[in-house]
This record gives structure tokens, C-alpha cells and sequence, in this order.
């Protein structure tokens, strides 16, 4: 993104989604480095929440997220449609495939794919059948997308920097090119 700073534009990064509802300010964003080792919630809870993530995601897209910045979510909304578990998710997955429709979509999907092997090899998360599973899962959700990128991450993180780049800078001057 070194590109995008040069260039006096702004670029913000999130993780996962925006706490409005309930800030936690100045609080470091856990991570759960066991994530399939929760229990999931109750079906009521969990749509709750998927709500509210609905809610607070259309907030920050039309009050908070500037149109001329350069937002990266590492994670986003769709991230619970293959992997439920992760999220502790016990409600219907019709309510969250739903709900998924209704999120703000991204301008540029970016997918960051590797061999499964390569995968296993930098996090050992869950089994190799559920990297397997969930690489296909993530390959199928985002060729669904209108605008998509997939960038072979198996490559030296150089260049795999580099191609992210070029793509996002292609579908701004895209985008840019469709409004003018």
C-alpha cells in the first residue's frame, strides 16, 4: 500500500468489523488463535449478533468509511458463511446467508490463495481437511463476486504485494473511469 500513501491518499485497515455499537477504545483487537475450540452460541444470540454486525457495517459504510479511502478489511461478513465455527455460530445458516446479502459489498474482493499444503505449513488453525475444505469454500464464495481478484500467495510476499497493489489500483481506475 506504500504506493497509495506516496500518492496522499488514505488507507485504513480493519479487522473484521467496526465496533460501533460498542466501542472498545484504545482496547488491542483479540485474536483467538484456537478458534474451533468455543462452543458455538445460541441460535437467538447468534442471529442477534449477525444483525447488529449488519447494522454497524451500514453505519460505517454510510457515516464512517470516507469514499476516498482505501479500506482493508483482513476479514469480513462472508467469512462466517464458510466458516461458521470459527464465529461460534449456532443460528440458521439461511438467516446468515441473508444477512450476507444485505452487507455492504466490498468494490474489490482480494483472496489471498495458496495450496493447502502451504497454508498448513504458516497456520495449523484446524485439520488439513477442514484448510482443504475451507480453501474451496473460499474460492467458490469469492468467484460468486462481481469484482474479484485471486492472488497467488504462494508466491515471495514481494510480489504478492505487488499484485495486490495492481489490482486494487486497477479497480479504482475502473471505478473511477465508470463514473466520469
Amino acid at each position: 500500500m506504500g504506493s497509495w500513501i506516496q500518492a496522499g491518499r488514505v488507507v485504513k485497515m480493519r479487522h473484521l468489523k467496526p465496533f460501533y455499537v460498542r466501542p472498545r477504545r484504545g482496547a488491542p483487537v483479540l485474536i483467538n488463535p484456537v478458534p474451533h475450540c468455543m462452543p458455538p452460541r445460541s441460535a437467538l444470540t447468534s442471529v442477534a449478533k449477525i444483525f447488529v454486525w449488519l447494522l454497524e457495517e451500514w453505519y460505517a459504510y454510510l457515516l464512517q468509511d470516507k469514499k476516498a479511502v482505501l479500506l482493508i478489511c483482513d476479514r469480513y461478513y462472508h467469512d462466517l458463511l464458510v466458516d461458521p465455527i470459527r464465529y461460534r455460530y449456532g443460528g440458521p445458516m439461511s438467516i446468515a446467508r441473508l444477512i450476507g446479502t444485505l452487507m455492504p459489498r466490498p468494490r474489490l474482493w482480494v483472496l489471498l490463495d495458496a495450496p493447502t499444503e502451504i497454508l498448513r505449513a504458516r497456520k495449523q488453525e484446524v485439520q488439513a481437511e477442514e484448510s482443504a475444505r475451507q480453501r474451496q469454500a473460499y474460492l467458490s464464495l469469492v468467484r460468486k463476486q462481481r469484482n474479484y481478484v485471486i492472488v497467488d500467495a504462494s508466491q515471495p510476499l514481494g510480489k504478492v504485494i505487488t499484485d495486490v497493489e495492481h489490482a486494487i489500483t486497477t479497480a479504482v481506475i475502473e471505478s473511477e473511469g465508470n463514473r466520469g
